[in-house]
């Protein structure tokens, strides 16, 4: 009789705690962001100059947001240069076995007939500088070649180098994000 109260005594214990847990975690766990609804500041400064708020950049399948852009004059061939392009934008890290890199596409104009968007570039590489205290991500692009640029479907980098240098900057804190 007596082994019958420890052991009821025992698993009501056990039961109680763990409905302590339980309740608890619900109370101090975070919701997890939505990428749609996070925004920070994306500015890209050389060949490649933009600075504006930007919502919910960038998973691997979308969304892509518009973003403005002005591209050099001194490097991009000159019908791709001049005024600021209204288009979208993609940048992600990729890479593995510890080899990191990153990757930036911007893409603007008309869709048309065979292809989708009238300029579309491409550029990898960078040296990444990932401040996990701050959330401020600092890419550095130096003399990398354009690895693809296309125009109303053709691919122009088989006849052109591109050869670009600028500054990629995304951060979280910006004061339009306050």
């Amino acid at each position: 009789m007596k082994s019958k109260k420890i052991s009821v005594l025992i698993l009501s214990i056990t039961l109680i705690l763990v409905s302590l847990i339980f309740v608890s975690s619900f109370g101090l766990s975070k919701p997890k962001p939505k990428p749609e609804q996070n925004s920070e500041w994306i500015t890209f400064s050389g060949d490649l100059n933009g600075s504006q708020e930007v919502v919910g950049c960038c998973p691997n399948a979308g969304p892509w947001p518009e973003y403005t852009m002005t591209l050099s004059d001194e490097v991009f061939p000159q019908e791709m240069t001049g005024e600021p392009h209204d288009g979208h934008i993609f940048m992600n890290g990729f890479g593995r076995n510890m080899e990191w890199a990153y990757k930036v596409q911007f893409w603007w104009g008309e869709e048309g007939d065979g292809y989708f968007y009238e300029y579309f570039i491409e550029i990898r590489g960078g040296v990444v500088d990932n401040d996990r205290k701050t959330k401020i991500l600092t890419v550095i692009f130096e003399n990398v070649p354009c690895y693809e640029i296309w125009k109303r479907g053709d691919l122009l980098t088989e006849t052109i180098d591109v050869i670009v240098s600028f500054n990629l900057t995304r951060d979280p804190h910006h004061p339009a994000n306050k």
